[in-house]
């Protein structure tokens, strides 16, 4: 059976499924439940972060790069550019 049907079938089994828990194949029903009020109680405790939308051309390239990285590291695209921002101002002072 191929992964794109590995996880199909466990979409159909289960309400959510992040990328990388189905690349790893390791979810389970316990685990994601665990692992959704993880995440809600770090979102609670987070601090609100005043933000501004910006629009800008990216290369095709780097963007398909981009949404892998996203996806491996289970994180938004512009938390990851908001990262490798702030590392770069930091390393140009």
């Amino acid at each position: 059976m191929s992964k794109v049907n590995d996880i199909k079938n466990m979409k159909r089994q289960q309400k959510t499924i992040s990328p990388a828990q189905a690349l790893a194949e390791t979810v389970g029903e316990e685990n994601n439940v665990d692992l959704n009020e993880e995440i809600n109680e770090t979102r609670k405790g987070e601090k609100k972060v005043e933000r501004k939308r910006v629009s800008f051309d990216l290369r095709t390239d780097l963007h398909k790069e981009l949404k892998m990285e996203s996806l491996i590291r289970e994180k938004n695209i512009y938390i990851l550019i908001e990262e490798a921002l702030e590392k770069y101002l930091r390393e140009s002072k």
